[in-house]
């Protein structure tokens, strides 16, 4: 029996990885004072989101990887705007142009490719292949990471 699980971490400035539970992640999407990470206070932080396949509960194999920056206020509380605009930045970055563009005469509208960049240099980011490995083997079980 298959089927497919998220799992969530966090990874710091010197590339220590952390996993976060489901449960903790989505009280930190809330972005109450209720649920706060002190250590990430006023930071910006990496994160990673990985599909895993699970065979009889047991994760075989990464179906999907995200590398996303979080970010955090003074109180360690997750910054629900800057999550919002760049959930944004990632929406208008991926409409085909098609249905965001009117046809105009000799204009070039850029704002998607300006975009894109955005999305490339401010909410994504791209592990190095030994980090990389690391967190794709941590999301199966195969790399011991610590827990928040």
């Amino acid at each position: 029996m298959s089927s497919v699980s998220v799992r969530f971490f966090i990874i710091t400035d010197d590339s220590e990885i952390f996993r976060v539970s489901l449960n903790k992640f989505e009280r930190l999407l809330e972005c109450t004072n209720e649920e706060k990470l002190e250590r990430f206070a006023g930071k910006r932080v990496r994160a990673a989101e990985i599909g895993v396949k699970l065979e009889n509960r047991k994760p075989t194999e990464v179906i999907r990887a995200i590398y996303y920056y979080l970010h955090f206020n003074e109180k360690g509380v997750l910054d629900k705007d800057r999550l919002t605009n760049d959930a944004n930045v990632v929406s208008i970055a991926g409409i085909s142009p098609m249905f965001t563009q009117k046809t105009q005469e000799n204009i070039i509208n850029a704002q998607q490719e300006f975009t894109k960049r955005k999305r490339d240099h401010a909410v994504w980011w791209k592990p190095d292949m030994q980090l990389e490995r690391n967190i794709l083997d941590a999301s199966i079980h195969e790399f011991k990471c610590k827990r928040l």
